[in-house]
């Protein structure tokens, strides 16, 4: 790097942008505020997505079966509600079933423990209300445990971690800044700008509970860098107002656009992803860095003319910067270099996950308590659905079941051909009338005669011919619907009636969540983890066996999802590394115009999220895999932002003086605004990741802290070592 060209730096394009902030300042003021009015309002107006599988690329096996499934048996979520030390399971179990919402109810006994399963059709946030609402009210004197798989509760706990983020950026900037009333132009600032997004986020009609969780924090803790640096350099400048304001604006607008535009880059990675949360979490988060850059340059000037008076009188003494000299810097170099290698050795020892009941969240959530709670008792359940083009063929679907029930991780098969009636007897078996009364015979329904006139008139409405009353049989399923479809002609008494209206209405419902016209669908509930190599290898058996029978085969569940995702995470890791370094060294060498320099900077972070995750194999840690996507991309992406800033003052102190003052006055210069922003990230994150009650958002929390800090340590004591050290072949004269 020719240090001419690095110290006559053209500033044309920031000297544009400075005297159009400043002398429209006003009316950007008005505009703003006419902004910020019309976002306030629309904050609410954009739907939340609970549901990460909903993201999935629609070539994968999960999606393409969901649709199937939604298509052709409508979409039910499921409750679990266990009652301990249950009386009367009969009582509660009729209850249920007569709530409004409620499309199916199965129960399951153990210890004197009722679990009962209710399946709820095309669930949203208002029926799933109304429904927990008549469960409670049903066991309310009862030691009961509810768990809902429509949780609406992912966004618990983010009340909390905002006001105590904001409160701990409010300390820091107060310890930090240079006057007091700093710290309310920028909760000022960061007000619009956050508003500014959160209230344009209905331009994608959706966003990912993700997003939503993380984008207010983040956007405040990765943008806070554009107020420190323009706050920075406003209170080193002298002269009039406007005139500071000029110089300031001229000086910081360079080093923010810099800095923004690797924290975007890195955002923008997601965005390639194959499955499509990437680009939600990407866009929200790349449109909440534009608006603080917007607010910042646009909005400051007029802020700092109306209360530079209250800054000035608030200005806090001078305190003496403390001397950094380099000591022993190969041997530390040396130290950092040996753990990055040892780091990437642990590389294939990271434990990636892909489903949110792998992890769990520091802070857990009631609904994920109950699970527990009802795991405990009844043990872990994995659930697996297998749907098939149906022929309505239930000899095949019965021979299906029986040779599936051989796999020792199944422990129960569900379907239309397999509902069983009584012992060995189907909805789907040929009984005769003799084999129908034994089955009645616990309800003591209807006599022997009255069954033979019921099969005569059965065999005179189907034009069938009877030989031997004896040898005349018919399939249960098609009796209960004759039965149902003529009762107004047939004899039947009132309590006959009521307990066919009960047994008709509980049997189609079944079986509605199991036939369509076109497919069946068989529910399997496995005793085996959702994620390991065990479970693929008893997916693929079960794949095997069921194409044994028919030809078109989906299947759909957990184990399915993760195998899905672990396959897109495997390729949108790839591609967002490699985006993500093109990116930033582009932007990069266009700020530095140095190949080396450029290089140093990025391998310095680069070795900072190698060490972060290193930590998750000591520790013996799960990664989700979203947290490692969007954690290495912020962390790329954001906090390379403290090596650009230590970097580009010390190149511009080389302009003046050797390597040893350079580093000196550098440290005494940024080594203040580097340690707020990377303190605030830092913390944001670990509130974040011990706060939330979502397993996932914790996780991304708790790495996002973990990685910040590294690399903030790493900027402080790493990467002067290396400027120090490779000085001779990143600046010459």
């Amino acid at each position: 790097l020719h240090l001419s060209s690095f110290c006559t730096i053209n500033a044309a394009y920031t000297n544009r942008i400075s005297d159009f902030s400043i002398k429209y300042r006003y009316l950007l003021l008005g505009l703003f505020f006419l902004i910020f009015i019309f976002t306030f309002l629309n904050i609410n107006n954009v739907k939340i997505n609970n549901n990460i599988i909903n993201y999935l690329p629609d070539n994968t096996e999960t999606k393409k079966g969901l649709t199937l499934m939604n298509d052709e048996f409508g979409s039910f979520t499921s409750i679990s509600l266990m009652v301990k030390d249950v009386n009367d399971y009969k009582k509660i179990y009729s209850k249920l079933e007569n709530i409004k919402n409620i499309e199916n109810v199965s129960y399951s006994l153990k210890d004197n423990n009722a679990l009962y399963i209710l399946q709820i059709r095309d669930a949203n946030e208002d029926k799933m209300v109304d429904t927990t609402y008549e469960i409670k009210k049903i066991v309310s004197d009862s030691d009961y445990y509810l768990y809902s798989s429509y949780y609406s509760g992912v966004l618990d706990g983010i009340d909390r971690i905002l006001i105590m983020s904001v409160c701990i950026i409010f300390i820091i900037l107060l310890i930090t800044s240079k006057s007091s009333f700093e710290v309310f132009i920028t909760f000022i600032i960061f007000i619009f700008a956050i508003v500014l997004n959160m209230g344009t986020n209905f331009i994608f009609k959706e966003v990912s509970y993700i997003t939503e969780s993380i984008a207010v924090i983040l956007q405040l803790a990765l943008s806070i860098d554009y107020v420190i640096i323009y706050m920075n350099e406003f209170m080193k400048s002298k002269g009039k107002t406007l005139e500071r304001i000029k110089i300031t604006s001229t000086k910081a607008i360079k080093e923010i656009l810099a800095s923004s535009l690797t924290t975007i880059s890195g955002l923008l990675a997601l965005v390639f992803m194959k499955l499509k949360i990437g680009k939600d979490i990407g866009l929200v988060l790349t449109k909440g860095i534009i608006s603080s850059l917007i607010t910042v340059i646009f909005l400051m000037p007029a802020l700092l003319v109306i209360f530079n008076k209250i800054l000035i009188k608030t200005e806090k003494k001078k305190k003496n910067k403390i001397n950094f000299k380099v000591i022993n810097s190969k041997l530390l170099l040396s130290i950092y270099v040996l753990i990055v290698i040892i780091s990437a050795v642990l590389i294939p020892k990271y434990k990636y996950v892909y489903n949110i009941y792998s992890i769990e969240a520091i802070s857990q959530s009631d609904n994920t308590k109950a699970l527990h709670e009802i795991e405990n008792v009844f043990g872990k359940t994995n659930t697996l659905a297998v749907i098939v083009k149906s022929d309505k063929d239930y000899n095949r679907e019965l021979k299906l079941k029986e040779e599936l029930d051989k796999i020792s991780e199944v422990t129960l098969v569900t379907s239309v051909g397999s509902y069983e009636i009584s012992d060995n007897i189907y909805i789907t078996s040929d009984v005769n009338y003799k084999e129908l009364k034994e089955i009645l015979k616990k309800y003591a329904v209807v006599d022997g005669e009255k069954l033979i006139d019921l099969y005569k008139y059965y065999a005179y409405k189907n034009n069938d011919t009877i030989t031997n009353i004896d040898d005349y049989k018919i399939k249960l399923i098609d009796l209960i619907y004759f039965l149902k479809e003529n009762e107004d002609k047939l004899s039947l008494n009132s309590d006959l009636r009521f307990k066919l209206d009960v047994g008709y209405a509980k049997i189609t419902d079944s079986i509605r969540l199991l036939e369509s016209d076109n497919y069946s669908r068989f529910i399997l509930t496995l005793d085996m983890p959702i994620e390991s190599n065990k479970s693929k290898e008893v997916v693929d058996e079960i794949r095997s066996i069921t194409n044994k029978y028919y030809s078109d085969v989906t299947l759909v569940g957990n184990t399915i999802s993760s195998i899905d995702l672990e396959k897109t995470f495997t390729k949108d890791n790839i591609i967002i590394t490699l985006i993500t370094i093109l990116f930033i060294y582009i932007i990069l060498y266009q700020t530095f115009k140095n190949k080396i320099l450029s290089l140093i900077l990025i391998l310095t972070i680069e070795g900072s999220i190698l060490i972060t995750f290193a930590l998750s194999v000591i520790f013996n840690m799960k990664i989700f895999f979203m947290s490692y996507l969007v954690v290495s991309a912020i962390q790329m992406g954001a906090t390379i932002d403290y090596a650009i800033v230590f970097a580009s003052r010390y190149l511009e102190n080389r302009c003046k003086y050797d390597k040893d003052k350079s580093i000196n006055l550098t440290m005494k210069d940024r080594i203040g605004a580097i340690l707020t922003s990377g303190l605030i990230l830092t913390i944001s994150g670990f509130i974040v990741g011990f706060v939330s009650t979502s397993s996932v958002i914790s996780s991304i929390g708790l790495f996002l802290g973990i990685g910040t800090l590294i690399s903030l340590i790493t900027t402080i004591f790493i990467l002067p070592t290396i400027l120090y050290i490779f000085d001779k072949y990143i600046i010459y004269k």
